[in-house]
């Protein structure tokens, strides 16, 4: 029989690093555990920051501010556009043509009414409808709803029409004391055009272009009623009720089609752009400065 071995068995070593490391890393009994970490502090979340509330909607800018950066840039363009425009140019010459070969019946015309009287007593609608006050007023009650309403639409549309109606009537009465043709009635050398009919058809014109035909159709046959009623009543020949028409056709039609809508929009907002730039001196005798430039409009 062998002797048995007195000397005391021996682990390897890896197996003793082994079972260190499974100690201090497997949580239990007699082992080293590793104590968890703290939780991580909660934020308290903020109510987010209520956002102001939008600035009211700006219909107009103030009366002399209108005036003068909308009102009077507006009344150039729209005599501009009224008689230099090439379809404006071409509208007046058929317009006068026409007028031109009307003037020679006129006396014929007006015998006619004087002795048939056909529209009677109906004629007093299309004096009043031409006189010149009822489309202010509902140009300014255009306005005053359009401030009231917000409506920006509204507004930039009765713009048009105030600028249309001001114009038309400027035209007509420097043409009547330039031309001085005596009216049938021979109150007064004011006849030529009518003033009555180029501002029914002003009005006319400018329904049929900013709201359509369901409008504009009615305000033409009201128009031609008022030149109508214009001659029944002996106040112009028939000659001066066609260009007044016309007259009042064109620039209707022509403020409207080239009018700049919302122009106060670029006007007041528009930012200047304004560059400053340091000037050195080259030598000793020059001195330093400043240079400043900004777009002029």
């Amino acid at each position: 029989m062998g002797k048995p071995n007195s000397r005391p068995s021996r682990r390897p070593a890896w197996a003793l690093t082994f079972g260190l490391a499974l100690a201090g890393i497997i949580p239990g009994r007699g082992f080293a555990q590793t104590e968890p970490s703290p939780p991580a502090p909660t934020r308290e979340l903020q109510p987010a920051p209520e956002k102001p509330s939008p600035a009211p909607v700006k219909i107009h800018p103030g009366a002399i501010e209108y005036g003068r950066e909308v009102f009077l840039p507006h009344m150039g363009q729209a005599t501009k556009n009224s008689f230099a425009a090439k379809e404006s140019l071409i509208g007046l010459a058929a317009g006068g043509a026409l007028a031109g070969a009307i003037a020679a019946q006129d006396q014929k015309i007006e015998e006619y009414w004087e002795t048939e009287k056909p529209i009677g007593a109906w004629s007093e609608i299309g004096d009043q409808w031409g006189a010149g006050a009822i489309q202010p007023a509902i140009v300014l009650g255009m306005f005053g709803w359009a401030q009231r309403t917000k409506n920006q639409k509204l507004a930039t549309n009765a713009e048009v029409f105030a600028e249309a109606l001001i114009l038309d009537g400027l035209v007509i009465n420097l043409m009547k004391p330039i031309v001085g043709r005596e009216r049938p009635d021979q109150s007064d050398r004011l006849s030529f055009p009518s003033g009555h009919t180029g501002n029914a058809f002003t009005f006319a014109a400018l329904m049929d272009a900013r709201y359509g035909h369901k409008w504009g159709i009615p305000m033409f046959a009201l128009a031609a009623f008022t030149g109508l009623t214009r001659m029944q009543d002996h106040a112009h020949w028939a000659s001066d009720v066609t260009f007044g028409a016309t007259l009042g056709t064109v620039i209707g039609y022509a403020v409207s089609k080239h009018h700049d809508d919302y122009p106060y929009q670029k006007t007041w907002h528009r930012k200047t752009k304004i560059t400053l730039l340091p000037i050195a001196p080259a030598n000793e005798d020059d001195r330093t400065g400043l240079f400043i430039t900004m777009p002029i409009r």
